[in-house]
């Protein structure tokens, strides 16, 4: 035997024996056999396989995009833009720009104090806001300019609305720890599927994604005439809104000592102000500029304690945002050092930071509401610039503190990997339950076993000895297919066992192809050495071509596929390596071995 022979079986062993090890994590942990395996074991070989949707349970969500929101929210932003550069670059004071209307239906208007200001929106001016605004119409008489959202840029905003909805589910998702989530986009549909979650886990899971996290900061509008109004209307209506009261606020201004009140909706039922808002006659209906959001917060005794009742309050806000999640760079769970709540605080940019500096300056003794996801979080009373671009937001009240960690951990989570374009409705729900990973596994053991039988006796029958390398090629095949797929830690679903079964039968095709070729080297007169020699040198371009073929065909699978289509091209792909090494380099090993023993045997079973 030459000394090459020997390097080969050595490393031929060594890859088999790591294979092996790499393989008895996943093995254990699917026989429910791992606390057999020693501790320093499981954190060396820590990587398995993980099992798909279909045979362990799990999540499968259907999310619609509602595109629509991302286009108003794009809106806003432009109407302060116009805002801000009249007042900047034109000098236009008092200019107000005001968005009616929903999604495609947005519209800008612009109104001045002066008529003569209008003219101030040449070309120049609008050549800047061309990619998104179409002049609408004006008023000759008034100089009112009104501006629609560009057709064009609107799909392009659905587009990227939806697309950025994707990531976003990706990284929240791999926050969880799930392995091999399935996220993917259907239109403006986004599918997810989330394999091996506990019925625990799903709720919380649910909430994780659906968060839109949009954080914004409003000014409240304390002290309107409009309120007043309002609350006069709620008083009038008590009897009809059963539990719709009015609350008052009153606050001193710390730098000058000023007074401020205020006046809100309240009800123990956030239903009954939502109902009470959405039958509002015409002349009290909600200003376009201004919006009413509520806020669920502990009620409080004569004393002006905190108790465990909780009520819905409102609050009337300018509906422009002053500052947005955009600027946010990260966040953490901190404590309140005085009620001993988790809090989220939450650090700005350097553009964020001046931008919060600069409201908090100019609204000293008048609140800042601070707003996640439609619904007031706090909004605490200015008593100062606010330097440094950091703020809080607070949670709950005396909801359970393990279950205020969680949230305030959460919400930290969906912060840090930004907030969701647009707001998501959930379309389709489905649990996969634990007793159709059972049954699939158990029917795919069984075919697997059937085929495998099947091939191992044919090759016995026809090849004899030789058709025993085939069989054992064939094990060491899918040993080390397994072994791939739990360093990549692959997921393995219904069609990836379809892949593995399918590996099993083309385990001996290259086989095949080899020993025929050994055949017809034997009846041209050849010794079984040169035969051997002469068979694999010649078909190896033949194995090789075919391999490539199949190689190329599953990474298109893979490349343009979904979901179960990828877990079987993984499959695939990786039974083709194995298949093209133990084919080749492992079935000429054991030739070698049964014909190096004697250089002058006269026969080989073939």
């Amino acid at each position: 035997m030459e000394r090459s022979f020997y390097y080969r079986v050595a490393s031929y062993s060594l890859i088999t024996i790591l294979s092996v090890m790499v393989l008895l994590p996943s093995l254990a942990d699917w026989t429910q056999k791992t606390d057999r395996l020693p501790e320093w074991y499981k954190k060396t070989f820590a990587r398995k396989i993980a099992l798909g949707l279909d045979l362990q349970g799990g999540l499968h969500l259907v999310y619609e995009v509602q595109v629509d929101k991302a286009v108003s929210d794009k809106a806003d932003r432009l109407a302060a833009q116009i805002e801000e550069k009249l007042a900047r670059d034109r000098k236009v004071k008092g200019a107000r720009v005001i968005r009616e209307g929903e999604g495609a239906d947005a519209r800008l208007r612009v109104n001045f104090q002066n008529k003569s200001d209008s003219k101030k929106l040449d070309s120049n001016f609008e050549r800047e806001f061309a990619k998104y605004l179409t002049r609408d119409g004006q008023n000759e008489q008034t100089g009112e300019t009104v501006y629609k959202i560009d057709a064009d840029y609107i799909d392009e905003l659905r587009s990227y609305a939806v697309s950025q909805g994707v990531e976003t589910i990706k990284n929240r998702v791999d926050k969880l720890g799930v392995s091999e989530p399935v996220v993917q986009r259907k239109q403006n549909d986004i599918i997810v599927e989330l394999a091996g979650l506990s019925q625990a886990d799903f709720e919380r899971v649910k909430s994780l994604i659906g968060k839109t996290a949009q954080l914004e900061f409003k000014m409240v509008d304390d002290g309107s005439e409009y309120m007043q109004r309002l609350s006069a209307h709620a008083e009038g209506k008590k009897a009809q809104y059963v539990g719709l009261d009015v609350g008052f606020d009153a606050w001193q201004q710390k730098d000058n000592g000023q007074q401020h009140t205020d006046v809100y909706l309240k009800a123990k039922d956030k239903a009954i102000l939502e109902k009470f808002l959405a039958e509002l006659p015409p002349e009290l209906v909600v200003p376009a500029d201004h919006q009413i959001l509520f806020e669920q917060t502990s009620r409080r005794n004569d004393d002006g304690e905190e108790t465990q009742d909780k009520i819905w309050r409102s609050y009337y806000l300018h509906r422009r945002a002053e500052l947005t999640g955009e600027y946010l760079t990260d966040a953490e769970v901190q404590w309140d050092p005085n009620t001993g709540r988790p809090e989220v605080g939450i650090t700005f940019d350097s553009e964020g930071a001046s931008l919060f500096e600069k409201v908090s300056g100019n609204n000293i003794g008048h609140r800042m509401a601070i707003i996640l996801d439609e619904k007031v979080s706090s909004a605490p009373t200015i008593e100062g610039r606010i330097g440094g671009g950091r703020a809080r937001i607070t949670l709950g009240g005396f909801s359970d503190p393990y279950q205020l960690q969680q949230e305030a951990k959460d919400l930290v989570a969906v912060l840090r990997t930004g907030a969701l374009p647009a707001p998501l409705r959930k379309s389709f729900e489905t649990q996969v339950g634990a007793t159709l990973g059972p049954e699939a596994v158990s029917k795919a053991r069984t075919s697997m076993v059937i085929g495998t039988l099947a091939v191992v006796l044919f090759m016995i029958i026809y090849y004899r000895a030789a058709g025993i390398i085939a069989d054992i090629a064939m094990v060491f095949n899918v040993v080390y297919l397994l072994a791939i797929m739990a360093l990549i830690q692959a997921t393995l679903t219904l069609p990836g066992i379809a892949a593995v079964v399918l590996t099993i039968g083309m385990a001996v095709d290259a086989n095949i192809i080899f020993y025929e070729r050994i055949r017809e080297e034997l009846r041209a007169g050849k010794t079984p050495r040169q035969a051997v020699e002469n068979g694999f040198g010649r078909a190896f371009w033949t194995v090789f071509d075919a391999h490539v073929t199949n190689l190329v065909a599953g990474i298109v699978l893979y490349s343009y596929g979904t979901g179960p289509i990828r877990g079987f091209a993984v499959s695939l792909m990786a039974g083709i390596v194995c298949n093209l090494f133990t084919s080749v380099w492992l079935s000429r090993a054991m030739f070698d071995f049964m014909v190096g023993r004697n250089k002058k045997r006269a026969t080989l079973s073939i």
